[in-house]
């Protein structure tokens, strides 16, 4: 059995080299390994909000894509850096979240091909005075804003699927390594 992939990405499987075995096509897929920053003060959230002329404004953790060869540790550490412009202390792996595309949006503009493996940790900012300075913030950052805990769900925020436990580490219960499963 021989394997192609096509121009557009996808697999095809041959028999004998010529014929293929399956009519049907695989979207050739990677899983992203990403980590995220949890900073709760007095109790408010941090988010960076972004906005895109699609859906609007929305907020999320601070956080990114693990590049080859780095620790999670140093990921997150450098995306704090980049999107905040904070140095951090990381306190605790909290949870494991997966974001599957196409079990959230369905044929929707948003690539239902992604499939991220978030890590998440609780993390406290060492030097809060130069949050606004990130060195690389995303393109489509417009700013950081500290959203009360009780009022984060009036928000587009993502991963709305945990607010409930943001609730919980605000008021001191920190959850050890938790999987959350595909949550959006």
């Amino acid at each position: 059995m021989r394997k192609e992939t096509g121009d557009e990405g996808f697999l095809y499987l041959y028999n004998n080299g010529k014929n293929k075995v399956f009519h049907e096509r695989r979207r050739l897929m990677k899983v992203r390994s990403s980590v995220k920053g949890i900073v709760i003060k007095d109790q408010q959230l941090l988010t960076i909000k972004k906005y895109d002329d699609s859906f609007g404004a929305d907020y999320s953790l601070p956080g990114g894509g693990q590049e080859h060869g780095e620790t999670l540790h140093d990921a997150l550490k450098r995306e704090f850096l980049e999107e905040i412009g904070c140095r951090i202390e990381i306190k605790q792996f909290a949870f494991l979240r997966e974001y599957i595309g196409r079990n959230h949006h369905g044929s929707s503009q948003v690539d239902t091909n992604t499939h991220v493996v978030d890590h998440l940790f609780v993390c406290e900012l060492l030097d809060e005075h130069w949050i606004g300075k990130g060195t690389a913030p995303d393109e489509d950052e417009v700013g950081i804003e500290w959203i009360p805990i009780s009022q984060l769900s009036q928000f587009r925020f993502f991963p709305a699927g945990l607010i409930p436990y943001f609730k919980d580490i605000a008021s001191g219960s920190i959850p050890q390594g938790v999987y959350v499963g595909d949550v959006n």
